[in-house]
């Protein structure tokens, strides 16, 4: 097993999505701002902050749910952990960026 790609996302090897799958560009930005907001990773908290919702509200825009209910989900928590990076609300951002990773999974074992 593949314990630094696992350490780094929290997710198996097997739970990986695809980036060539329509929720890949999210995927790859919820991990990414899962780990720019941390509180250690946060040197200038607004700057940190404002450039993790940039990146996330550019992977919905390239993003397509589609007739798939938990990547529908996934996007809906993202665009929601958005308005909540707008206003520096880690705790609740981080809270429903956790619940996209939850449902991004979810998207891609129904997909397989």
């Amino acid at each position: 097993m593949n314990t630094d790609l696992m350490s780094r996302t929290g997710l198996v090897p097997e739970q990986m999505v695809p980036q060539s799958s329509p929720a890949g560009p999210l995927e790859t930005a919820v991990e990414k701002v899962l780990v720019d907001v941390r509180p250690s990773n946060l040197a200038d908290p607004l700057a940190g902050v404002q450039q993790a919702e940039e990146s996330l509200r550019d992977a919905l825009r390239r993003t397509d749910a589609g007739s798939d209910p938990a990547l529908a989900e996934a996007v809906a928590c993202a665009k929601a952990a958005c308005e909540h990076l707008r206003y520096c609300e880690l705790q609740e951002a981080r809270l429903l960026l956790v619940a996209a990773r939850g449902q991004l999974v979810r998207s891609h074992a129904g997909r397989t």
